[in-house]
């Protein structure tokens, strides 16, 4: 079976809460879930597929605890691997920043040699307002 490991980081819970309803429903992967200050370089190189979680914060930046992790990000570790991107947002209060940890982890992981899956989920305010959208982007991985 294939493995999947869903590093994420979560301030209020609800990052935490859609990465334990991607694991939930993803089929066909052994699912693990790290918090992302508990990830190491093996967590990366032991999956066929990462997936990285993170939410906006203040205007359009990381959530605190993932941002060591962010900078630390190389080619050494994602060249070759497979990557999907998720990450929680407001998008009626920063519309124009909405869900933008998405964009900046995408970026960052092609740029160190990672594929990029798919376009990335990116979920507005509570992650059971958005319970189809996260089950068809688990299912699509």
């Amino acid at each position: 079976m294939k493995t999947a490991n869903i590093i994420f980081g979560s301030t209020t819970g609800n990052t935490e809460t859609v990465a334990e309803m991607i694991a939930n429903n993803m089929d066909g992967y052994d699912v693990k879930l790290v918090y992302v200050t508990d990830a190491t370089n093996d967590t990366v190189k032991d999956a066929d597929l990462i997936l990285y979680g993170c939410s906006t914060w203040g205007y359009g930046e990381l959530q605190d605890d993932f941002i060591p992790y962010y900078n630390n990000m190389s080619n050494k570790l994602l060249s070759g691997k497979n990557v999907a991107v998720f990450g929680c947002g407001d998008k009626e209060n920063f519309e124009d920043v909405f869900c933008e940890a998405v964009e900046m982890l995408k970026r960052k992981a092609e740029g160190c040699g990672a594929t990029i899956v798919n376009d990335g989920l990116k979920v507005d305010c509570e992650p059971s307002d958005n319970e189809d959208a996260i089950i068809a982007f688990a299912k699509s991985l």
